[in-house]
Order: structure tokens, then C-alpha cells, then sequence
């Protein structure tokens, strides 16, 4: 018998040591196949994008090159028989050379007036699409890329917009388009491997799959706002743009309605911003791809061991009573799992006692204001720092509103924005001011919906932190910043005045001086004259460079003739030293102080400044006119242009000073991509805030 239990004990061990030797082995292929399909993955998502992108990018030249074929300008401006006959002849020709769905022309109402399916049952001539937004951004100037199914021919594709110019000095006359099937794209998508390719718009609507069943449905649940904009927009059709199924965890994994689990990648479309191409890559497949082999390979060879190993304890054990053994074990274990859940039991209780009192504790202390009303405005909780503020405690206040608290003007602004929270039911942040005896205190209030559990926002929770102090340093620094602003410009004033009376008086002495040597020397020693002479360019050229600096760092048309003069001149000499061809535009603009139009050439000089070392540009613009109460200075390039992280809150290149600058008169500046692909540098002054009288 014992002999038998030692058989028995090692032929188990035996199998137990296969069996895990077998999982480590199995689970050691099946990981090395999921790296490997996740890398495949990458790739296969990174390619389809750059496809995807180069298709987009390519098209849009086509459709720039249809634009500037004469046929389409003479179609437009003489919309007569021969001209829209040549017009359609170009039209069929880059349809076919293209394969493209159809190529059309649009004048400046949005009117089709060109086709090349003029003659099909679903022709685009006499059919206005000016609500599309692919016309409405080219008829503006810029070329466009948009993703639809067509309102006429119900068919998916991409249409790709490039303005018509009859004289390229004046607005676009009309629109060339070419649409393009989604046909294309969706082939690329049947060769990227066995995962499953979509082509997703900003809000997450399949445009485009490598599986049918998923097309125009959402990869996420869109919310009511977002159906009733895309059915307003017509880009998708009539809908309805239901839910995938598709779950998106945050392990870069995804699950389907029935339970299929993919490896999820997602990569942004950089030609076309706010679309996407997501990848999935199915991982039972994966797995399968593994086991299948493994199974086929190792499965006899269990399926022997495991009814050896029975055969083995049948014979053993068969008569045992098991039954009273797996018995007592089963109440034995049933005992442990009661005593284990009591004990659970009470340290869930424990706990959740312990986190109430925290809690309780952090609303008690916290230095802002804590509150919590209901949809009709009426307090339902207000913390101890609430009564310390304003003087009401949470008994008295409760079920009360603003207007039975605080001031009628401040109730009534507290009451809207709890009403602009309930309306979009989101967050929202706000400054609000409170009048008490000591003067006025701004908060920084923040609200933010409660839901009940069917979603419903039923009431809201406010954060309020007095800021007052915060306010208070800002307007200190505000004006020592005004005062060193002043002092450098007074100080470059003065250094201006000595360089051009001082040092400018020296260089002309010593030119004068220069040129008496030079005469006196001209038949006695004809080398030392020509030394003289030579003495007296180098003086004048000195002299140049004084005067220049000195205009530089302070001109006098600016205190003399005024903003629009004192530009005039520095945008000469910049484009004399940078060699940058400058468009300078004013007109109608009133006399401004010396304080705001001092900040104006200053930012105007710090932006051409920015031009000659970074943007690699050939040609400024640079405007300065009066426009709806303010006065507006734009400086704007055709160069490279700046990266994203670089038209932020910058510390270089100048920005932070030119934003205190514009701030220190009450002004705004914005830095962004301007039309031609470089930046635009835009201050708006207000011109009250100003002090200008009519030039």
C-alpha cells in the first residue's frame, strides 16, 4: 500500500512538473507573440497614417493645380458657352487622369457652374453647395480638406477645395474641387494585415473601415449635442451614428459587444487635424496562432499522462469514502469563509467611518469656501470657513438662497453662474466680487454638477478662495513693471542724446580735422593725403553708425512727427539692413499717447527684430489702422514659421516683454500661424484706453 501512495505521489509531482514546465513554456511563446503583434501593430498604424496623409497631401496639390488652370478663371468671369466647354474639358481630364468620383467648379455664391458628370442623373450643375464647409474655407482664401458623403450622390468621399483667382491681388472668384472616393483608402486598409484599419473623424464617427458593419457608427457613445451637430453639418448623412460596442481600456486595449478583445493603437492624422486611424489587432487570434501548433503537438501526450495518472488513483483510492473527506473539508472551509467575511465586515466599516471623518475634517479646516446648493438655488451645506467669511452659519443658511444672504447685484451674478453650470452641466471657473466694509474681495470661485444616479444634474458644489491678495501683488508688479518700462526708455532717450550731441560732435571734429590734413597733404606727401581721405570715410561711416543708433534706440519722429512717421522710418531702415522685402499699410489712424504709441513701435520693432534672426522669411507685411475702436498693428511673414509649443506663453523670442507691453497699456497681443504660412504678430489697443485725438 505504501509503495502504491509513493507511485502515486511521484507520477503527480511528475505531471505537476510538466504541466508548469508546459504553461512557463506556453506563456513565454504567447508574450513573445504579443510584443511581436504589438510592434507589427505600430507599424502597420504609423504606415496606414502616413498613407492616409500622403493621399490627403497629394490630392490637395491636384486640386491647387486644377484652380490655376486659366479655363476655370475664364468660366467664371465669362460663364458663356465656348468658356464652360473648355472649363468641362479640364474638368473630364483630371476626373480621368485622377480616377477620380468627379471634379467641379463653384463660383463665389457657392453655385456649381462646371461638372464633369454635367450629363449623369445626379449632375452637381445648378446645385449650391455654399454650406459646405470646404467652401466656405476656400472662397475664403485657404485650401481645404474635407471628408463626407455627398449630399447628391450619397456616395463617401474626400473633397479636396482650392480658391479660383481671377486676379491674384483680389479675392478668390470661385472654387475648383476635386472628390475622390473613399475607394483608395479603404483598399490601403484591406492591406494592412489582418487587424482591423478605421478612419475616424474628431468626434469618433468610422468614416472609413476595413470592416463594413462598424461604418458610420461611433467608437464611443456620442452625447446629444454631438448627434444634432453632425446632423446639422450633413457630413455623414441622415444617421442614425449608434455605438460600436467597441470599449476602450487604458491599457491600450479594446473589448467589442461580445466579449472580443483587440490591441488597440490610434495615431492623429497630421495633414488633417482632429482625424484619426485606429488599428485593431485581435488578440485571441494572436494567441490562437500560438496554441494551435502547441496543442496539436503536446495534446496526446496530456491526454496519456492524464489517464495513466487517473487510471492510477481510480484503483488507489476506489474504496475510500471521498465523499466524507471533500465533506468535512467543505464545512471546514464554509467556518473559515464566515469568520473571514465578519472580520471583512468590520473593517469595511471601519474604514469607510474613518474616510467620512477625514473628509468631514478637510471641509472643516479648508481655507476656501464650501458650499452645496440645489437646482432652485437653495444652500444645502456650507462649511465653517462660509460663516467666518460672510457671517451666516450652516443652520440659518440652509434651504436659503443668495438673495436672502448677500446683496441683491452679487446674488443675482452668483444665481446666473450656478444657472450656466445646470445649462452646459460642466465645471465652471469664475472671478467674483464681493463688497465688505474693508473694501471690495475678489474670489476664484469653482462649481461643478452633482448627478443623481440617472444622470441627472440635481444639484452643484462651489469652491470659493479669496484671491484678493493674489490681485493686489498683480497691480504691484503691474506698475513697477509700467515704471521700468518708462525708466528704459527714458534711459535710451538720454544714452540717444549723448551718443548723437556728444560723441556725434566728437566724430564730426575729428572729420573736419581729417579733411585739413588731406588738403594740407595733397602736394607734399600725396601718401599720407590719401591716408587723410581714407581717415574721413571711416570718420563719415562712423558718423552713420552714431547717428543710426542713436535713431535706433530713440527716434525722434516718434516724439516729433508721431507713431505712423516713426514706423515708416524704422521699417526703411530694416529692410535697408535685412535685405527683407516690407509692405507697410496705414491709414486713418488718430493721435495716441506717448506712452501707448511708444508700445506700439517698440513691439512693431521686437517683431521685425524676431523676423531677420529666426523666420527665414522674404517679405513683411505690416499694418496699422483703426478698426471698431481700437487701434490695430499686425506684422506678419511668409517665413517657416514657429512650432506649436513655441506660440504659447513663450519665454523666448521676445514675447513675454512684448505681452507686458501691451499689457501695461491696456492692449492685447496675439501670436499665431499667419496666412502664407508664417507668424502674424497682432496688438489691438483700445482708443480710449489710448487717450487719442483725430490725427
Amino acid at each position: 500500500m505504501k509503495l502504491r501512495v509513493i507511485l502515486v505521489v511521484l507520477s503527480f509531482l511528475s505531471f505537476l512538473s510538466v504541466s508548469v514546465a508546459g504553461y512557463v513554456y506556453y506563456r513565454s511563446l504567447q508574450d513573445s507573440a504579443y510584443k511581436e503583434s504589438e510592434k507589427d501593430s505600430a507599424l502597420q498604424a504609423e504606415r496606414i497614417r502616413n498613407r492616409v496623409s500622403s493621399f490627403l497631401a497629394e490630392n490637395l496639390k491636384t486640386a491647387r493645380a486644377l484652380a490655376g488652370m486659366k479655363e476655370m478663371g475664364e468660366a467664371l468671369s465669362d460663364p458663356g458657352g465656348s468658356s464652360l466647354a473648355r472649363a468641362n474639358a479640364v474638368l473630364d481630364h483630371f476626373r480621368d487622369a485622377l480616377t477620380a468620383d468627379v471634379c467641379y467648379l463653384m463660383d463665389r455664391d457657392g453655385m456649381t457652374v462646371a461638372s464633369s458628370n454635367r450629363a449623369a442623373p445626379d449632375s452637381f450643375v445648378g446645385n449650391n453647395f455654399a454650406f459646405r464647409p470646404y467652401w466656405k474655407q476656400a472662397i475664403r482664401g485657404t485650401p481645404s480638406t474635407y471628408m463626407a458623403q455627398g449630399v447628391t450622390s450619397n456616395v463617401r468621399g474626400v473633397y479636396f477645395s482650392h480658391p479660383v483667382y481671377g486676379d491674384p491681388a483680389a479675392p478668390p472668384v470661385g472654387v475648383a474641387v476635386i472628390k475622390v472616393s473613399t475607394g483608395p483608402i479603404e483598399r490601403e486598409f484591406r492591406q494592412g494585415g489582418e487587424g482591423i484599419v478605421l478612419l475616424l473623424d474628431p468626434k469618433g464617427i468610422v468614416f472609413a473601415t476595413s470592416r463594413t458593419e462598424w461604418l458610420y457608427r461611433s467608437l464611443q457613445g456620442l452625447t446629444q449635442e454631438d448627434v444634432e451637430e453632425v446632423a446639422r453639418s450633413q457630413q455623414f448623412g441622415p444617421g442614425p451614428w449608434e455605438w460600436s460596442g467597441l470599449s476602450i481600456l487604458g491599457d491600450g486595449t479594446a473589448r467589442d459587444a461580445g466579449g472580443r478583445a483587440y490591441r488597440f493603437y490610434r495615431q492623429d492624422i497630421p495633414t488633417y487635424p482632429g482625424w484619426s486611424v485606429a488599428y485593431l489587432n485581435d488578440l485571441q487570434d494572436v494567441s490562437r496562432k500560438i496554441s494551435a501548433p502547441l496543442f496539436r503537438v503536446t495534446g496526446p501526450i496530456i491526454l496519456a499522462l492524464c489517464f495513466l495518472i487517473g487510471l492510477s488513483v481510480f484503483f488507489l483510492y476506489r474504496r475510500a469514502s471521498d465523499d466524507i473527506v471533500r465533506r468535512k473539508a467543505a464545512e471546514e472551509a464554509l467556518r473559515e469563509s464566515q469568520k473571514q467575511l465578519t472580520r471583512h465586515s468590520g473593517e469595511l466599516e471601519r474604514q469607510v467611518k474613518e474616510r467620512t471623518r477625514r473628509f468631514t475634517s478637510i471641509l472643516r479646516h479648508t481655507p476656501a469656501v464650501v458650499y452645496v446648493k440645489d437646482r432652485e438655488g437653495r444652500y444645502a451645506y456650507v462649511n465653517p470657513r462660509f460663516t467666518e467669511l460672510f457671517g451666516v452659519r450652516n443652520a440659518e443658511v440652509r434651504g436659503k438662497t443668495d438673495f436672502d444672504v448677500f446683496p441683491h447685484d452679487f446674488a443675482r451674478a452668483l444665481r446666473e453662474n450656478d444657472q450656466r453650470v445646470f445649462e452646459g452641466s460642466s465645471p465652471l471657473q469664475v472671478e467674483e466680487t464681493f463688497p465688505q466694509d474693508e473694501g471690495a474681495h475678489v474670489y476664484l470661485s469653482t462649481r461643478f454638477p452633482i448627478y443623481d444616479e440617472a444622470g441627472k444634474a440635481t444639484s452643484l458644489c462651489g469652491i470659493s478662495t479669496d484671491i484678493s491678495g493674489i490681485k493686489r501683488a498683480e497691480d504691484q508688479l503691474r506698475r513697477l513693471s509700467d515704471s521700468i518700462i518708462a525708466g528704459q526708455e527714458k534711459e535710451r532717450a538720454a544714452v540717444a542724446r549723448e551718443l548723437h550731441d556728444e560723441f556725434g560732435q566728437v566724430l564730426t571734429a575729428l572729420g573736419l580735422d581729417a579733411a585739413w590734413l588731406r588738403d594740407r597733404l595733397k602736394e607734399a606727401d600725396p601718401e599720407a593725403s590719401r591716408q587723410a581721405r581714407a581717415m574721413c570715410g571711416v570718420i563719415d561711416k562712423a558718423i552713420d553708425e552714431v547717428r543710426g543708433i542713436a535713431t535706433r534706440l530713440r527716434p525722434g519722429a516718434l516724439d516729433h512727427l508721431g507713431l505712423v512717421d516713426a514706423l515708416d522710418w524704422y521699417i526703411r531702415d530694416f529692410e535697408k539692413r535685412s535685405r527683407i522685402r516690407c509692405v507697410y499699410r496705414h491709414g486713418g489712424v488718430p493721435r495716441i499717447d506717448d506712452k501707448a504709441a511708444t508700445a506700439a513701435y517698440r513691439i512693431a520693432q521686437e517683431s521685425l527684430t524676431n523676423v531677420a534672426r529666426h523666420s527665414g522669411a522674404s517679405r513683411v507685411d505690416i499694418s496699422l489702422r483703426a478698426e471698431n475702436g481700437d487701434l490695430l498693428l499686425s506684422v506678419e511673414d511668409d517665413g517657416k514659421g514657429l512650432a506649436p509649443e513655441q506660440l504659447g506663453e513663450s519665454k523666448g523670442l521676445g514675447v513675454v516683454g512684448m505681452r507686458e507691453r501691451a499689457s501695461l497699456i491696456g492692449g492685447t497681443l496675439s501670436i499665431g500661424p499667419g496666412a502664407g504660412g508664417g507668424v502674424r504678430v497682432e496688438l489691438r489697443i483700445p482708443l480710449a484706453a489710448a487717450k487719442g485725438d483725430p490725427a
